[in-house]
């Protein structure tokens, strides 16, 4: 009889059960081509290459000895001898399959390059014979290559599936599948250049056949030569634009990859070094091609046995920063700079050694690969790697029933999203990481199992490891250490989360960012987001007005060092009617007679006059404070706002009053 029906309370998971279920570290390997398979491929694709090349020296023997003349006894000994190259071609297309079953892209690229590299080699034989023999093969490559690079940058690449708007209802409202996916496939090349392929060896055959009788009427070739003349040289050029379009097309290894990924060295970072221990994220940027800023700069670090919450609106960029942090190379057309390090190790090398199973992202869609539940589970694990995959399994799900039905199915994608969700935690909590990225963990999970699997974090975190949420759940969010807020794709605060929290219940906000004037932009957008609602532009203007001139303010009374090495903050709250904006600078010390001096050149100054930064707040604003102590100097601004939507009433209103 199974447990199937569990207690509704979430049990804490103990150091100790932990401990006794941790196996020997995973260990694991990047994809990558290993020299070998390359190696082979090309072995084999010049294998088949020379068998071609035999065949054609048969039929010369056989035209000249059998059709000119007339030994009819060689005829069936020849046709017997070329059987074998042919079926050597047979052997080397089979064995080239077999030997290199699971690298098919590699298989087509070799062999494609290798029948071209044949084909050169055979245009260099050809001009050893005379060099009227090798001009139809040099004209026909110039032809395919120009045609491939200029033509295929000018013909329209063609869909798999060219669908009418009537039809589209259909496939976007969930009925086709299929459809949906050939819509979405990426076009290859132009449906002309295949055509151009064709002509292209079709005139070589008739070149190089012409080439070899004119040469054969002068006396310089015998006869035989024809044919075997003009299908090489057909062979040649028609393999020779194969490769050709094969490298103006896009590269299938590279697309949905990164435009560019740039490490910046340790030197540039900020401390100068690596750390040994823990997550360091330094400049970590993301831009798309056009120049659109995805991320800026984010730094920042986290000590082993935290847990760490990210928070922040919609298009804030705390997706992409998961992805980039473990695996930037598959942001696809972005250009990624910046430098991760977790436990002294570049987390951002990809090589195909053996290496220890360091850091894991868990995206809102669970990831799945054809096979079994239980291969996906354990990644294709072995037995004790399966029986702690269980176990964690249970500890999520709570029953052995569910555990089964998700272990034993045979297709997985036949799972609900929910046990896919459990699947895809439980596989990451059995590799034992030292960093966990879980990106929304709450999308498409019951309120239980997001509990469970914060216990279980949480366990794993003080035992040395780090978490990382991106997450709205408040049951999350309470676990955490620290919380990390983000905006616009720059980190605007990282703090404790008991300060945060403290402080957005009594409606203040915080920015915290570098003391440069470059900081502006970030700041006009971090404010400008407290003022979302229609009519709200004056607001948003007055308020980041007054804002770059608190920057300016922090900016020159610092000295150099500080401006290089410092952060400054900022404060906001709404009131009815106002505002407040503060800033908190370390190096910040407004005297009372600096206040005075700004306060008299506000009172008396007149249009187009020039003030200093404090005296233009002092202006705009409708009160200012300065205050100082041991930490940090203050300055706190109160500026006038307006409700759009009362004057949008009042208007409505006389409107009304107007008409009647």
């Amino acid at each position: 009889m199974s447990d199937s029906s569990p207690d509704r309370r979430i049990p804490a998971v103990s150091l100790e059960s932990l401990n006794a279920s941790d196996p020997a570290p995973v260990r694991f390997r990047d994809r990558a081509t290993p020299f070998w398979a390359l190696l082979l491929s090309t072995l084999f694709s010049l294998g088949g290459g020379v068998c071609l090349f035999a065949v054609a020296i048969f039929s010369v023997f056989l035209f000249d000895l059998v059709a000119m003349q007339g030994q009819e006894i060689v005829a069936a000994l020849l046709v017997t001898g070329a059987l074998v190259p042919i079926v050597g071609i047979l052997i080397f297309e089979v064995g080239h399959a077999r030997a290199l079953a699971g690298f098919r892209y590699i298989r087509n690229r070799n062999q494609v390059a290798g029948k071209a590299l044949l084909g050169v080699f055979s245009g260099v034989v050809f001009a050893l014979l005379h060099p009227y023999l090798a001009l139809p093969f040099v004209i026909g490559a110039l032809l395919a290559w120009s045609t491939c690079h200029i033509g295929g940058k000018t013909f329209r690449p063609e869909p798999l599936w060219e669908f009418i708007s009537q039809e589209a209802p259909s496939f976007l409202g969930g009925r086709d599948q299929r459809a949906l996916e050939l819509a979405n496939a990426k076009p290859r090349d132009a449906a002309l250049l295949q055509g151009f392929q064709t002509a292209l060896g079709l005139g070589a055959l008739v070149g190089g056949s012409a080439v070899a009788s004119w040469l054969v009427a002068r006396g310089v070739l015998a006869p035989s030569a024809i044919a075997a003349i003009g299908l090489l040289t057909y062979w040649s050029v028609d393999s020779f634009a194969a490769f050709a379009r094969q490298t103006a097309k896009s590269d299938p290894e590279l697309e949905g990859r990164a435009s560019s990924v740039t490490l910046l060295p340790a030197e540039d970072s900020e401390s100068g070094e690596d750390p040994e221990t823990g997550l360091y994220v330094s400049q970590l940027s993301a831009r798309t091609s056009d120049g659109k800023a995805l991320l800026t700069s984010v730094s920042f670090s986290i000590e082993p046995g935290s847990l760490v919450g990210i928070t922040g609106d919609s298009f804030a960029g705390k997706s992409t920063l998961m992805r980039a942090i473990l695996a930037p190379h598959d942001l696809a057309a972005l250009h990624i700079t910046g430098r991760v390090v977790l436990n002294g190790t570049n987390l951002w090398d990809r090589s195909g050694r053996e290496q220890e199973f360091s850091a894991v992202h868990i995206p809102p869609q669970p990831s799945v690969v054809p096979g079994g539940g239980n291969d996906n589970l354990t990644c294709f694990g072995d037995a004790s790697r399966q029986e702690r995959a269980r176990r964690i399994l249970k500890s999520l799900v709570f029953t052995t029933d569910t555990v089964d039905h998700i272990t034993h199915t045979q297709d997985v994608t036949q799972l609900s999203a929910g046990e896919q969700k459990a699947m895809s935690f439980a596989r990451a909590l059995a590799l034992r990481p030292r960093l966990y990225l879980f990106d929304r963990p709450e999308d498409g999970a019951s309120e239980k199992l997001i509990g469970a699997l914060g216990n279980r974090v949480l366990a794993d975190t003080k035992l040395g490891g780090i978490g990382i949420f991106v997450t709205d759940s408040r049951q999350l969010l309470d676990m955490c250490d620290k919380i990390l807020v983000m905006q616009n794709g720059r980190l605007i605060e990282y703090a404790e989360s008991s300060e945060i929290r403290a402080r957005q219940s009594t409606g203040w906000n915080k920015f915290v960012t570098e003391r440069e004037l470059e900081s502006e932009e970030a700041l006009d957008a971090w404010l400008s987001s407290h003022f979302r609602r229609d009519g709200d532009e004056a607001n948003r203007r007055a308020i980041c007005m007054i804002a770059n001139e608190m920057l300016s303010v922090a900016c020159t009374m610092a000295s150099k060092r500080d401006a290089d090495l410092d952060k400054i903050s900022f404060g906001f709250k709404h009131f009815s009617g106002h505002c407040l904006l503060t800033l908190t600078d370390p190096s910040l010390s407004l005297s009372s007679g600096a206040m005075s001096k700004a306060r008299a050149a506000a009172k008396t100054s007149v249009q187009g006059e020039r003030l200093s930064p404090l005296a233009k707040i002092i202006r705009d604003a409708l009160e200012v404070e300065a205050s100082n102590d041991d930490e940090a100097g203050t300055l706190q601004v109160s500026v006038k706002t307006y409700d759009p939507r009362k004057q949008t009433q009042s208007k409505a209103s006389k409107d009304d009053t107007t008409v009647h």
